[in-house]
């Protein structure tokens, strides 16, 4: 029997980027999956988003659309596979489970079984989206959000239920496809993380990209009605359409009984309990991605992978998910890490904030949607360092890792303010940002 220092169940982002890690630290290990590396992942991050990767005509049709999208994946798919190759990683195509500590048991394609042993475990393999008992899932209609790719054709009308990126990226996907889109959520907030300003701007944004936002509200039934569905909301509002794509709670593990047995703790919705380390409450078996219980982030579920990597080979690190870049591919793209000012006093800091704002619309023309870009500046009024940093920008994607790196390496307020850069650049946002957080920690 073949033995491994690490076995990743699961070919997603995160159990992707795990074996990979392993792999790099010169580990020997194996990725066990049972369909195509990194295609259910992609399909779920990227099938409203073909545009930003390759031309598209507007003109194109669902089809043709949906063709380009399995093209990509395909590609994408190869890629990967590729990276791992090169990097000696053994693949076991099957569907796998964790038979006892150390070792993943294997029902292979052609119907055999396959028992494989390593040093640690690091499962990977996903979740489920979890239907409301209101709204059981119903083929094309009542869907999951990793079911949009499947569909012949987009709703005319659809209601999508859930909060954070995800959802608020399902829901400008779906518009700019022509959907008329409503989006509910419960919270207060879209995207909790950022900070209550923050989250009216965005709001204010996709209002005027005609999606319909509708804030702390609860579904109370639905009903059938031909081809549409009437909507009935807590607060008495309703509404028709003609589909409803849940986007937001998961469910962990369906084997529990197996999990449980074996020593793992599992929570509400069958999420498994990891401690920091992305360790479970068995020694040597780590949990990484979705299988917690709730989608993560791209750059999360990777930092998740390649910690848990690091520590199943004997290092000691942790996830501190405040200082994960986070993005959402929205129009214009939001950013945010480190604190905000609502956590940034839980983490022992007297948090003072600056803020830049700026309508982007070249020449103010009125008959363009107005677009703000947002930048928020958090930092320590004790020893004045940046501590966290929210934007809303075409380039937050690239201004949001700049200032991790910025943080990790102690800058201070003063630095960026008084950074110099050329005139017109798009970095002046986040400078005055931080001048007008120099001026706040400067007030009495």
């Amino acid at each position: 029997m073949e033995k491994f220092d690490v076995l990743v169940l699961g070919g997603g982002l995160a159990g992707v980027s795990a074996a990979l890690r392993v792999a790099e630290l010169g580990g020997k290990v194996c990725l066990i999956e049972k369909g195509n590396i990194g295609r259910v992942g992609f399909y779920r991050r990227n099938t409203l988003f073909m545009d930003s990767r390759v031309s598209i005509l507007p003109s194109a049709s669902w089809d043709e659309y949906r063709s380009i999208l399995a093209s990509e994946t395909e590609e994408y798919c190869r890629s990967i596979r590729e990276k791992l190759d090169a990097l000696g990683v053994s693949v076991v195509e099957g569907e796998g489970r964790l038979a006892n500590v150390g070792e993943i048991s294997v029902q292979m394609k052609d119907g055999g079984n396959l028992l494989l042993q390593g040093k640690s475990v690091i499962l990977a393999y996903g979740s489920n989206t979890r239907f409301p008992s209101t709204l059981p899932h119903e083929d094309g209609v009542v869907i999951s959000i990793e079911e949009v790719s499947q569909l012949s054709a987009l709703p005319e009308n659809v209601l999508i239920i859930g909060g954070g990126s995800f959802a608020s990226e399902t829901a400008l996907g779906l518009r700019k496809r022509g959907c008329k889109v409503f989006l509910c959520y419960e919270q207060k907030e879209l995207i909790p993380e950022m900070d209550e300003d923050f989250n009216v701007e965005i709001e204010r944004q996709l209002k005027e990209k005609k999606i319909k936002i509708l804030a702390g509200k609860k579904l109370v039934s639905f009903y059938k009605n031909g081809a549409e569905l009437g909507i009935t909301l807590e607060t008495g509002i309703k509404f028709s359409v003609h589909q409803i794509i849940i986007a937001g709670d998961r469910s962990g593990v369906e084997e529990i009984a197996e999990i449980e047995k074996l020593g793992i703790r599992l929570g509400e919705h069958q999420k498994i309990f990891v401690d920091e380390g992305m360790m479970t409450s068995l020694p040597g078996v780590y949990a990484v991605g979705s299988i917690a219980g709730e989608l993560t982030s791209d750059t999360l579920s990777q930092e998740e992978g390649r910690v848990a990597a690091e520590n199943a080979l004997g290092k000691k690190r942790k996830v501190n998910r405040e200082w994960v870049p986070q993005i959402a591919r929205l129009s214009p793209e939001v950013a945010y890490v480190g604190c905000n000012m609502k956590t940034a006093g839980h983490q022992g800091f007297h948090p003072v904030e600056g803020l830049f704002e700026r309508d982007s619309n070249v020449g103010g023309n009125s008959t363009f949607s107005q677009t703000m870009e947002k930048y928020k500046i958090v930092a320590d009024k004790r020893s004045r360092l940046i501590v966290g940093a929210q934007i809303i920008s075409d380039q937050s994607s690239d201004w949001i890792s700049m200032l991790l790196l910025l943080i990790k390496k102690g800058v201070t307020v003063g630095n960026l303010a008084n950074s110099i850069s050329p005139e017109g650049a798009r970095i002046k946002g986040l400078c005055e940002a931080a001048r007008n957080c120099l001026r706040a920690l400067k007030s009495p």
